[in-house]
């Protein structure tokens, strides 16, 4: 389930927000400092652990799936500053009746199951696929394969987690959408480490 966290103005803090029993509910922990604008939704089971900044639209939303990892301080643009014009403040374009500078490449998606290192930036545009990491400090400007390793500034891909084997099975699983019951039954398929045989047929080791 994705909660949608509602903000009468951009910047508000998480902290006493009427959604708070909703995010209880459904096991998502957001850093109290955070400052988390108008549509932005946060899939059950998610954690900020630390003080976050998302920046969202109605036009540009930003969506974080569900039981994903994240460390502090990430902060996440869906807009940017247009450079084509001289000035590239928007409150004098507004005061002077100018252009609209703001630079928008597209809403933010991450997927599920998805670990966020400290300082990560993610700017306009991005989908991080399901169970993607970034690494601390990281600067991501385009989008990330699921189940690949991302670092750097630009982030670029540095490995993969999984065999290609491995990475399909997961995304026709989809894990994150069982039930608690289901997880409970299916011990055995997170205390296997995945990466060891390539081959894997995960399947096997499934209890419906």
């Amino acid at each position: 389930m994705l909660q949608r966290i509602f903000k009468k103005k951009f910047g508000v803090p998480v902290k006493g927000n009427s959604q708070d029993a909703d995010l209880l509910e459904n096991d998502i922990y957001i850093h109290p400092d955070s400052r988390i604008s108008e549509f932005t939704t946060i899939g059950a089971g998610t954690k900020i652990n630390g003080p976050a900044f998302i920046s969202s639209t109605k036009e540009f939303p930003c969506q974080i799936g569900k039981y994903c990892a994240i460390a502090h301080n990430l902060r996440i643009r869906t807009r940017n500053h247009y450079t084509g014009y001289i000035n590239l403040q928007g409150e004098f374009q507004r005061k002077y009746n100018l252009p609209n500078i703001a630079s928008i490449k597209g809403s933010v998606i991450i997927g599920n199951g998805v670990w966020i290192g400290d300082n990560v930036i993610i700017l306009s545009g991005v989908n991080i696929g399901d169970g993607a990491v970034l690494g601390a400090g990281s600067v991501v400007t385009k989008n990330i394969p699921p189940y690949s390793i991302a670092v750097g500034n630009p982030a670029k891909v540095i490995k993969k987690r999984f065999s290609d084997k491995i990475i399909a099975q997961l995304l026709e699983v989809k894990w994150w959408d069982w039930s608690e019951e289901k997880i409970e039954r299916n011990r055995r398929f997170f205390e296997t480490d995945l990466s060891i045989d390539e081959n894997l047929d995960i399947y096997q080791i499934l209890v419906d």
